[in-house]
């Protein structure tokens, strides 16, 4: 079996080789520093191997990581996020489907008939502590409460739902590496969607009291203990969760790569979703 791999590939790399021969010199570079890139150190770790991403899964992101910070500081946008996961389950022949082909609202990725809610958040002074959901969902009614007696109502009835569209919630966050300068690290958490229908369980008196915009918010608790800040923000329709205690959030996977630039002030470019 290792045998027929190795032909592969150095069957592979002849059929490069000949195509490289066609292509102009600008082409070349820009070729040759993506392939440096692949053999430059990574770090990272798969840590729940199987639960969501599999070991060919894990690899496969991590070279296209690699291949993205070939030229950019910038992280990976969530965009980006979605297809390179679509890819990277794909490849390993497990059907995989983003939401342009779905009709599911709040589903960004199917996965072997798992439905995923995909996030992003990256800073350069990315809380270690807290998550950052900065659009759990759209919600235009908000305009159309008079006062916090009005919003388990509307919880128990836009909400809650939303949360039925699909299985499971996945965020990517990014930020410098601290512990390797000039290297941007990945982490892969899970949301666990359970926690946030905590929601559900809100009363009046839990939410402040609303702004002229009708924003308001309140400390959603588990175990006696602030698990998280749900926010209605009446000045763009939208729902956002502050605060979310990392440590109620597994890490699957994360990653720790060089990226040009990266040690220079405000390289580093945002990318929440």
């Amino acid at each position: 079996m290792a045998g027929s791999a190795e032909a592969e590939k150095r069957g592979d790399i002849l059929d490069i080789v000949e195509t490289l021969k066609g292509l102009s010199v600008v082409q070349v570079d820009v070729i040759r520093a993506i392939i440096h890139r692949f053999a430059d150190e990574q770090f990272g770790e798969l840590l729940r191997p199987g639960d969501f991403l599999t070991q060919e899964a894990y690899e496969y992101f991590a070279m296209r990581l690699a291949a993205h910070h070939a030229y950019s500081a910038s992280v990976l946008k969530k965009e980006n996020f979605e297809h390179i996961l679509e890819e990277a389950f794909s490849r390993t022949g497990i059907p995989a489907k983003r939401a342009d082909s779905m009709t599911v609202r709040g589903a960004d990725l199917s996965v072997g008939g798992v439905m995923l809610s995909l996030k992003t958040e990256a800073a350069r002074n990315l809380s270690q502590d807290h998550i950052t959901i900065s659009k759990l969902m759209e919600a235009a009614w908000i305009k159309q409460t008079s006062s916090v007696q009005d919003l388990p109502a509307f919880i128990a009835s836009m909400v809650v739902p939303h949360f039925a569209n699909y299985d499971r919630i996945f965020t990517l966050r990014s930020y410098p590496d601290r512990q390797r300068r000039g290297f941007v690290r990945y982490d892969l958490r899970e949301i666990p969607k359970g926690v946030l229908a905590e929601i559900g369980k809100l009363a009046p008196e839990h939410f402040t009291p609303p702004t002229r915009t009708r924003t308001t918010s309140a400390d959603v608790m588990i175990d006696g203990r602030r698990a998280f800040r749900f926010r209605l923000d009446g000045s763009d329709d939208k729902l956002t969760i502050n605060y979310l205690d990392v440590q109620l959030c597994p890490l699957h996977a994360w990653w720790s790569l060089s990226a040009p630039g990266l040690d220079r002030e405000g390289e580093l470019l945002t990318a929440a979703g």
